[in-house]
């Protein structure tokens, strides 16, 4: 997590040291009109999330795409499909409902569809390497399970989410349009977890996003 941090800080210095860019565009590549994206998603849980679930999950993918409105400023939409899981041995639940209290193993999973209208700004988009901060606003679809023996106990919810993220669009070649997306987001949400004896409110998690990029010219 650390390496990719400081690989965008260099993007962030290189910038600085571009030249202008009333230069021609076709000395380093083209200035995209869009650009969409599919990528490899990595979760890693975040405060009472990280309580119900503490392992990170590379289960995931996102897809998503970026339609510039004006110079460096693009909008568009993400969806993606996540899920994190944990095996918790020899622990007592209780089912008040039932009357019962069970120790034994038990497996939780959460699985999870976000979706959001997302906005970007590229420092440098029609260069090779275009380092961007952007921020996703939309809602997820999250199941939260809970299974001890032949009990698979769950809930749906809907929920409201806030993602701020920082990354690099990097294009394969002059004019080439293809490139790789690196991107870490964090993630904040008004979901909850009330499937145990404590309620996880206000869920939170890391992403980290690798993967292809189609760019329209």
């Amino acid at each position: 997590m650390k390496k990719i941090l400081l690989i965008f800080t260099v993007f962030v210095l290189l910038t600085g040291m571009v030249q202008s860019q009333d230069k021609a565009a076709s000395s380093l590549g083209f200035t995209p009109r869009s650009y969409y994206t599919f990528s490899w998603n990595t979760t890693f849980t975040m405060g009472d999330f990280n309580k119900w679930v503490g392992n990170a999950s590379p289960a995931g993918f996102d897809m998503g795409g970026r339609y510039f409105i004006k110079n460096s400023l693009a909008v568009g939409w993400n969806l993606s499909w996540q899920r994190v899981s944990q095996i918790y041995d020899n622990e007592t639940y209780t089912i008040p409902d039932k009357g019962i209290a069970i120790n034994a193993e038990n497996y939780r999973f959460t699985w999870m569809v976000p979706f959001q209208v997302a906005v970007a700004y590229h420092f440098i988009p029609e260069k090779l390497v275009s380092p961007y901060i952007g921020l996703g606003i939309g809602g997820d679809y999250m199941e939260h399970h809970l299974m001890i023996q032949e009990y698979d106990i769950y809930k749906t919810r809907w929920d409201f989410s806030l993602t701020p993220e920082v990354g690099a669009l990097v294009k394969f070649g002059n004019f080439n349009q293809w490139g790789a997306l690196v991107a870490f987001n964090y993630k904040w949400t008004t979901n909850q977890i009330d499937l145990y004896e404590s309620t996880s409110k206000n869920l939170q998690m890391l992403n980290l996003k690798v993967g292809i990029a189609m760019i329209i010219r």
